[in-house]
Order: structure tokens, then sequence, then C-alpha cells
């Protein structure tokens, strides 16, 4: 199906500064979460698969997760925290009776159910949105198919990989970071196009390729 009467062209000014101030936010949004995660976590594989894979969140990113439900503060495995013993006896884990660490030191199922499903809900109105400005593009309708299905699968992929990473191989780890730096490039693109249609393109009719 091919929109012929409509083009973002001719939105009113209120509209278009709208849908600029929208994309502006969106990528200022984005670009924040991915200088997070380089500074928390890192953008290699290797960093992804030690962070998700093997060892558990300090008790002072649990105690955020559990009070706003994600993390945006950076945190050191190789430090111990001196400053929440108490929280450490609260919750009852990564210490034994004596004082010492446990020997479990994965990360909890429970924390990563967690940043799982605070993504996700943000990612479903990441796609709605971004994707319903896709679809009201000049693009060919094959275009538009291709850029929804492959923005659907690269944020899903962004959370299935961390759940990989930690339940079954460290080794899918690059998934994230694939899924991840899609999501940016198909942003981009996106973001590009619905503004020169907005404020450059001739309001010609039909769909362009």
């Amino acid at each position: 199906m091919y929109y012929h009467d409509f083009h973002l062209k001719r939105l009113p000014l209120s509209w278009k500064l709208l849908v600029t101030g929208f994309l502006f936010l969106l990528g200022s949004g984005y670009l924040a979460a991915a200088a997070n995660a380089f500074l928390s976590v890192g953008v290699s594989p290797q960093a992804v698969a030690e962070h998700y894979g093997g060892p558990r969140l300090a008790p002072e990113e649990e105690q955020t997760l559990e009070d706003q439900g994600f993390v945006e503060e950076e945190f050191s495995l190789d430090e111990e925290d001196t400053d929440a013993p108490d929280h450490d006896m609260a919750m009852g884990e990564g210490m034994d009776h004596d004082g010492g660490e446990t020997a479990d030191d994965t990360l909890p199922p429970q924390v990563l159910a967690q940043v799982s499903h605070v993504h996700l809900l943000g990612f479903s109105w990441i796609l709605l949105s971004v994707g319903t400005l896709a679809c009201l593009t000049r693009w060919r309708e094959s275009t538009k198919a291709v850029v929804v299905v492959a923005l659907t699968l690269s944020l899903a992929g962004d959370i299935a990989g961390l759940n990989l990473t930690r339940f079954a191989s460290p080794g899918f780890a690059w998934l994230t970071v694939v899924s991840a730096s899609l999501v940016g490039v198909l942003l981009l693109l996106v973001t590009l196009r619905v503004l020169w249609e907005l404020w450059l393109a001739k309001d010609s009719g039909g769909t362009r390729p």
C-alpha cells in the first residue's frame, strides 16, 4: 500500500517541529545510552561477556536496580564495597557466615530479568515511534519493510544477546554488540530520511525509492 496523498513535507510547521524535536531527543538518548554502556561495561564482545557472563552486580547496583529499575553508574568488580555492609547482610548474598565471599559470584537471574523488562518496554516504544515515521516516508514499501524488520530484530537481539551470554555461552556477546550497533545505524538512516523529507524534499507526489 502506498500513501500517495501523504507527504511529510505537507505537515504544518508545528508538526515538523514536533517530529524534529522527537528525533533530536531520541538521538541524544541513544548517544547517552551508548556512552553509559561504553563507560560501565565496554563495547567489545569480550567486555560484554565478562560483565554479563559471570560476575554479579555490586551491592550498590543491586540497590539501584531495586529502586529505579536501571543502573547508570559505573562500578568495579575489583573493589570491595566498604560502605554498604548492612546491605550485604540484608540481601544475604555474596557473603558467608564468616564474612567472606561465597563461591556463587554469578549475575543473579532476577537482576537480568529486571534489566531485560525495563529495556524491552522502552524498545517497544522506540520501534513503534521510529517504525511509524519510517512507514510515513516516501521509501519504497519493500525498503520500509526491511527497515521495520531489521529494527525489530536488532532491538530484540540486543537483549537476547545479554541473556544468551549469561545463560548459554559468553560467545553470544557479539550478538549484543552487533545488534546495538545496527540499532544506531537504523535510527540514523530513518532520522536523516525523515528530516530530509520534512525540510528539504520537493512535494512531487508518489513514492520515491
